[in-house]
């Protein structure tokens, strides 16, 4: 499969040596061979290199060019040359056939070579949600806690005063390890795809022992369960975090028990903390926004925790 760099590397060149090749034929065989209709069928080669390494598009653009080429060839031949060609109804069909499976080779073989292209960067896409994934556990390891890390503690703490579930728990303390990575509204995509590449059995069953397939299909599944957490966290924690009054009813609980936790811990390193107009730089700051930026709650459980 040609990758984005052999195509950027040689789009032009290649059209422009398509293009010579096709015209030298053309004049090959016209004076060579005195043109015979067999030859007709070289025009597929240069027709599927071009849908395999420059796509549709230009696939399709190189084989009507041929067929373009072939009739004015025919048309100047006749007209110029004086070469007259008798054309049975056998030959004109020949010729129908002929430009018609050539336009469907070129967008046959250019649309496979854009899906398998696109099917390998998804494949890459999914590989870099599964690295950033790892990076962020791996984070946990580290002798001094990271901020993540924190953050997790804390609404597992919450989470627990509030008597959550331990899935529920655990769920919110893995979705707040990767809340603060970076350009997180471009991996929350990733999480799905690498999801659906975990679970997928002729990925499991590549060269796996029983237990590494049951911690890749464990993983899929607590993937699953922490994309929409994360979702509603970056919608109403991040991009609209200066919303003061938010629809609390419509934000599930976890995400807003990994901002409260967020928030707390900022407020600890930092010592304020700026929410729209508001600035927090203590706890009664925080308590303000009971009810109308975080879940009544979860304030209360926030409170017990600290003190």
């Amino acid at each position: 499969m040609p990758e984005t760099g052999k195509k950027g590397l040689s789009g032009k060149q290649l059209e422009t040596i398509i293009a010579i090749i096709i015209i030298l034929v053309i004049l090959g065989a016209g004076l060579l061979v005195h043109y015979k209709f067999i030859l007709l069928n070289f025009f597929f080669l240069p027709v599927i290199f071009s849908g395999y390494y420059l796509g549709r598009k230009r696939a399709l653009l190189i084989a009507i060019t041929c067929i373009l080429l072939e009739a004015l060839y025919l048309v100047f031949s006749y007209e110029v040359i004086g070469v007259k060609f008798l054309l049975g109804q056998d030959d004109l069909f020949f010729l129908i056939s002929w430009a018609i499976f050539l336009v469907l080779t070129a967008w046959i073989v250019g649309t496979l070579s854009e899906r398998t292209e696109r099917e390998v960067l998804n494949l890459k896409r999914a590989y870099l949600g599964i690295l950033a994934i790892v990076l962020k556990y791996l984070e946990v390891g580290e002798e001094d806690k990271s901020q993540a890390e924190k953050i997790a503690d804390l609404a597992g703490k919450i989470a627990g005063i509030l008597e959550l579930n331990k899935a529920e728990v655990e769920n919110i303390k893995s979705a707040a390890l990767l809340s603060d990575i970076q350009e997180l509204q471009n991996f929350l995509p990733l999480f799905s795809q690498t999801s659906k590449l975990m679970s997928e059995e002729n990925f499991v069953q590549n060269n796996l022992t029983d237990r590494e397939k049951i911690m890749l299909k464990t993983a899929a599944l607590i993937l699953d369960e922490v994309q929409p957490i994360l979702q509603t966290y970056f919608v109403h924690y991040r991009q609209k975090a200066t919303e003061l009054e938010k629809s609390l009813a419509v934000i599930p609980l976890g995400a807003s028990i990994i901002a409260l936790a967020e928030l707390y811990i900022k407020l600890k390193q930092q010592g304020k903390v700026r929410i729209g107009p508001e600035e927090i730089s203590s706890m009664e700051d925080i308590r303000r926004l009971r009810g109308s930026y975080f879940p009544e709650k979860a304030v209360d459980a926030l409170f017990l925790v600290a003190y």
